[in-house]
């Protein structure tokens, strides 16, 4: 049976998982500060967040049940390409937003 941990073993805990979760975001910019970083690097480094951007969507967007889905019964794909094409024509953020939402609804719930 496992003991039941006091109030105070748990902000140590939390304490602690801070520290370390702190450490590897504020040490970087400490080392790096004083190394010049190659302009080759620098340019690939800032492709870093749209690759990461890239794959999370697409894996919200192809993967279903943990396989591949492809088919014209993916709700998720039909929302992002009218998403693509709303944000394309107003080039807003909010109206993409929300009208992705009401087009996913709208699909998920009376026609796919």
């Amino acid at each position: 049976m496992m003991k039941k941990l006091s109030n105070v073993d748990i902000a140590l805990c939390i304490v602690g998982m801070s520290i370390v979760s702190y450490i590897p975001r504020a040490l970087p910019p400490f080392i790096l500060a004083k190394t010049k970083i190659s302009p080759l690097l620098e340019r690939w480094l800032k492709y870093v967040p749209t690759a990461v951007f890239g794959s999370l969507v697409f894996s919200e967007i192809f993967i279903t049940n943990k396989e591949l889905n492809f088919s014209l019964s993916n709700v998720s794909l039909w929302t992002s390409i009218i998403v693509v094409i709303i944000a394309a024509k107003t080039k807003s953020l909010a109206k993409s937003i929300v009208l992705g939402l009401i087009t996913f609804w709208f699909l998920k719930n009376y026609l796919l």
